[in-house]
């Protein structure tokens, strides 16, 4: 996976530092399945009946019955220095019939990377077991002459598409210049496909000839050698891959090289039951659509771009290739706009990107709580494996570091499904009045899965803004599923946000409200006086009354409400009419028509309100929604 020492001592270093913490769109769920018993968790696959198998780093198979875990066996002579260490396991599809599992790895016995098979015995057909052993007297060798002379590019996916053929993945080893890919008998830098039905039943160290394996359809089929195993060539470090069982299409995520044109490349490999051809993707004449130095000679024709790439600049050191999604009729599904999506991510950045194909591949459009315009999740570093479970989840396992030797997790990314949901009802759209109650309670109605009005329903309510409410959480829905809370104003007025939402909902009711305010400001011989308003009138013209009154004048009741500046009391002047009821005056000279807020300012003769309490008040029109009247605003000169 890596490119050098000196970054995965990098990487490692940030990775110990950073928090696992991890985020997904809204309406999505991580779950950890499990939590410990791992140890450096590489690679897992799943059982036709929903148990998993877990390949761990040093050699150990784990199996996973949905509660317990218990070892399997011990793959013998691994070799974990490095980035070696066994790096793939795939279940044969008559694995509940044969107990063939096929595991991928580096040996500390030769310098070759080996493809083998194991035998288990036991409970290879009850989903709720654990009983499930394999013996290393079973292995038997696949392949067994992969060079594996560096200690990265190991590559290393083994994977059984839907034609029942094995597919493999491998590495060009790190061989100076890469050239090894180019070539169609090195057994580096390429992508295999192999019929492995017909191999005899027990174990054995000598390897099946290459026209044992031979499917007989592969593009090189009439070849004589390891050629005609291949589908693909021209790959780096292909370390993860994920095969699209409803098409038969192979996804390839092949690791770039450093420097600042070079790309981690997210490939597809497109199934044509009619006649597979020979892809090439390029490696070392270019990575991307970037031209790099090539093997001598005239460039390779046909090399076929990837359908994904991301600068390493970007801060992607090594891309793992994650599956197409496909819904599975579950609850855990992603949906319909998922279908057919292909996912990739980085080891070390630890982002997760989502490509959609509407004729071309490209970048999906962003979702509801997305952590940003361009990564579907993040938080994803370490993870060494993505891929679609039977139940319709995205599964994987993640590493406690990016140079891992203990622990390490099992989890899940699943929909939460038919969730409860809240509406508004009734509320929202109040204009009332800074520093007092809104006039009208905040009602939602908390609903069930079918949409149906849920009693006894939890509901959450929650503000923004200039408000607080009346409530604390939860409020319990009555017998028809509504549940209220009472919003009170700020004194500094204004617009504020309530959200009545449920636990897990996808969706919430939203309530919109607005606080009129009139606030005084003295400023040396200045006093200003500003209005905050909103109205839906077009255009925005709200005449205003602004009144003035030393205290001891009287609040007297009116039908909009107390008015503390009783326009009777010989204390009280009009500073604005806008109105028309007093004359039309305006002691600012702008006027008393807000548009539909408005600031006045004031030249007050030096000493004249010295020590006065005072108190204002404004009464409108609203256009739209009649008279009106703000808070009592009292002022200490």
């Amino acid at each position: 996976m890596l490119r050098s020492v000196s970054i995965a001592a990098v990487a490692v270093a940030a990775f110990a530092s950073a928090s696992l913490a991890q985020s997904v769109p809204t309406g999505f769920v991580i779950d950890t399945v499990i939590a410990s018993g791992l140890t450096a968790p590489m690679d897992f696959c799943f059982l036709a009946d929903g148990r998993v198998l877990v390949a761990n780093r040093a050699g150990a198979v784990s199996i996973w019955n949905g509660s317990s875990l218990a070892t399997v066996g011990t793959v013998p002579n691994i070799e974990s220095g490095g980035e070696r260490g066994l790096l793939s396991i795939a279940a044969d599809p008559s694995f509940a019939t044969n107990g063939h599992i096929y595991v991928y790895g580096s040996l500390n016995t030769d310098s070759f990377m080996h493809l083998d098979r194991f035998t288990c015995t036991g409970d290879l057909s009850n989903p709720s077991s654990t009983n499930v052993t394999f013996a290393q007297s079973t292995r038997r060798v696949i392949l067994a002459a992969i060079p594996d002379n560096a200690f990265n590019h190991n590559g290393g996916s083994c994977r059984f598409g839907p034609d029942g053929m094995l597919y493999q993945t491998i590495g060009d080893d790190a061989t100076s210049g890469g050239c090894t890919a180019q070539s169609l008998t090195s057994q580096l830098g390429c992508l295999l496909r192999m019929n492995v039905s017909g191999l005899s039943a027990g174990g054995g160290t000598t390897p099946p000839t290459f026209s044992s394996l031979d499917p007989g359809n592969n593009p090189l089929s009439a070849n004589a050698d390891f050629s005609q195993l291949l589908v693909a060539q021209g790959l780096r470090n292909p370390f993860r891959m994920e095969i699209d069982q409803l098409t038969g299409n192979v996804y390839v995520g092949d690791v770039g090289s450093s420097g600042g044109t070079k790309v981690e490349e997210y490939n597809e490999y497109v199934y044509n039951g009619g006649g597979l051809t020979l892809v090439n993707w390029g490696w070392p004449w270019r990575e991307g659509s970037n031209v790099l130095g090539g093997c001598g000679g005239s460039a390779p024709v046909g090399m076929v771009d990837p359908i994904g790439g991301v600068p390493t600049g970007l801060g992607w050191l090594s891309v793992m290739g994650g599956p197409r999604y496909r819904n599975q009729g579950t609850s855990f599904d992603f949906g319909p706009s998922y279908e057919g999506n292909a996912f990739f991510l980085d080891f070390f950045q630890g982002e997760l990107r989502r490509l959609v194909n509407t004729g071309t591949w490209a970048p999906a459009a962003a979702v509801p709580g997305q952590p940003n315009a361009t990564n579907w999740g993040t938080g994803f570093t370490a993870v060494s494996s993505l891929r679609q479970g039977p139940d319709g989840g995205l599964w994987f396992c993640q590493n406690t570091s990016t140079s891992p030797s203990t622990g390490g997790t099992l989890k899940r990314i699943r929909s939460l499904g038919p969730t409860n949901s809240v509406v508004a009802v009734s509320g929202g759209g109040q204009v009332g009045i800074a520093g007092e109650s809104y006039a009208t309670p905040i009602v939602a109605r908390v609903r069930d899965t079918n949409g149906n009005p849920l009693p006894g329903g939890t509901v959450n309510f929650a503000v923004s803004g200039g408000a607080t409410l009346s409530t604390t959480n939860p409020v319990i829905a009555d017998a028809n599923g509504l549940a209220q809370t009472t919003a009170l104003a700020t004194a500094t007025g204004g617009a504020a946000t309530v959200t009545a939402s449920t636990p897990n909902s996808q969706t919430s009711g939203t309530f919109s409200l607005f606080a009129r305010r009139l606030a005084v400001t003295p400023a040396g011989s200045l006093v200003v006086v500003g209005f905050t308003n909103t109205t839906t009138a077009v255009p925005a013209q709200v005449p205003t009354v602004v009144f003035a009154s030393f205290a001891g004048g009287p609040t007297v009741p009116t039908i909009l409400g107390p008015i503390c500046t009783d326009p009777s009391y010989g204390l009280t002047f009009v500073l604005e009419d806008g109105a028309g009821l007093f004359g039309g005056l305006s002691y600012s000279g702008t006027g008393g028509i807000a548009t539909p807020s408005k600031t006045w300012v004031y030249t007050i003769p030096t000493g004249l309100l010295t020590g006065q309490l005072m108190k204002f008040q404004l009464i409108g029109f609203d256009p739209v929604t009649g008279w009106f009247r703000t808070n009592c605003e009292t002022r200490q000169f």
